[in-house]
């Protein structure tokens, strides 16, 4: 998924705020890209039916600058788009791991 950038909920404040994070870069937020997996949600009630919902953020160890927030794995580099989308599966997993916070 592309982005320029990603936010979490800032505390339980009500009503909400939000912290913001980009990567830092020479150009005004560069584009960077959320690897995910797609995949079919069951049930949302025991017994009920099925319901299609699109989950594919995928999470890793937040850096010194994200703390305790959730922390995106972000691709930055095109040849880390090309691994994730086309890569052996251990390559791209490979990819799923914590931002240098410099």
């Amino acid at each position: 998924m592309p982005a320029t950038s990603f936010c979490e909920p800032n505390g339980d404040a009500k009503p909400a705020t939000w912290h913001w994070f980009s990567v830092k870069g020479t150009e005004p937020r560069p584009l960077i890209a959320f690897p995910g997996i797609w995949r079919q949600n069951g049930p949302m009630k025991k017994d009920g039916t099925n319901v299609e919902i699109d989950t594919y953020a995928l999470t890793t160890t937040p850096n010194s600058l994200v703390a305790n927030q959730r922390m995106p794995v972000l691709l930055t580099r095109e040849e880390k788009f090309e691994t994730w989308l086309h890569g052996l599966a251990d390559e791209a997993f490979a990819l799923a791991c914590e931002y240098p916070p410099g």
